[in-house]
């Protein structure tokens, strides 16, 4: 694929992770949506991870009152406005998992409201 500049790359880039996405849902359906992921437990015994489940957590996530000025600031835009960056997303959402060790459905389950 020829490429023009950079900005005509990165838009290119960014329709094929949506398209490669919308592909993969069709093809696994609410599959995406459990626990044990698309693989199953045939897969290495499935997701084994143990989620966080602590409500108290996850509202003061929503709320932006993490006590991390990039994820709170980005959080209460959101409230604010009804917009957050793609980078915004990645970001509360990784440290949604990764940080406060929370099943990521829970950051889908918000962001779709």
């Amino acid at each position: 694929m020829r490429v023009q500049n950079k900005s005509t790359y990165w838009v290119v880039f960014e329709l094929l992770w949506r398209d490669y996405f919308k592909f993969f849902a069709k093809k696994y359906g609410d599959r995406i949506f459990y626990l044990s992921g698309t693989v199953g437990k045939r897969y290495n015994g499935g997701n084994e991870r143990k989620w966080g489940m602590d409500p108290k957590q996850i509202q003061a996530w929503k709320d932006g009152m993490t006590g991390y000025p990039l994820v709170d600031a980005n959080m209460r835009e959101l409230k604010a406005t009804g917009f957050m960056s793609n980078r915004g997303r990645q970001n509360v959402c990784s440290f949604l998992t990764i940080d406060m060790n929370m099943d990521w459905r829970y950051g889908g389950d918000y962001f779709e409201e």
